[in-house]
């Protein structure tokens, strides 16, 4: 069952203005008490008139400059680069041009006709375990570089158990 919010607006309104607690009110409803001092202070503010439902619509619209649309389209086009990389150059472009983020990059792009998607996914690596069958059947030898071109060798039988070398 649906409940008419503006109704509920107003009984809440009319029982606080009898001398309700804030407490009962919202607990009889419930409604959290946020919830209800909004709608109270609407009240105090505008009367009545301003508990009714308000537009949601956007205020005002940003729209995308036409020399930047025309910039981002032309680095694809020229350069072939992807959004977070335009991103960047604009970012750091010193000039007339306002910066965008990669989401509004790519949906000029997209918009253009110029998003060439992959035919199938990217192969992902390193995503498999890597074990052996049988514990003490793997070494692992670590070359590092120290002063005096002298090389450290670190061997290690398990993980985290290092016996450096030299």
């Amino acid at each position: 069952m649906k409940r008419d919010k503006e109704k509920l607006k107003r009984w809440m309104i009319r029982r606080r203005l009898e001398g309700w607690k804030v407490t009962r009110i919202c607990t009889h409803v419930r409604v959290s008490r946020d919830m209800f001092y909004r709608w109270w202070g609407r009240y105090r503010e505008q009367g009545w008139e301003g508990l009714k439902e308000k537009s949601r619509v956007p205020k005002n619209m940003h729209k995308t400059p036409m020399e930047t649309v025309e910039l981002v389209l032309c680095l694809r086009r020229d350069r072939n680069w992807g959004p977070s990389k335009i991103e960047g150059y604009l970012r750091n472009k010193q000039g007339g041009v306002k910066p965008i983020g990669h989401n509004t990059v790519y949906r000029i792009i997209c918009d253009a006709g110029l998003n060439n998607p992959l035919d199938k996914p990217r192969k992902i690596w390193g995503r498999k375990r890597f074990e052996r069958s049988r514990s003490n059947s793997m070494w692992q030898a670590d070359y590092k570089l120290a002063e005096d071109d002298n090389w450290m060798l670190t061997y290690s039988r398990r993980p985290f158990t290092l016996h450096p070398g030299v």
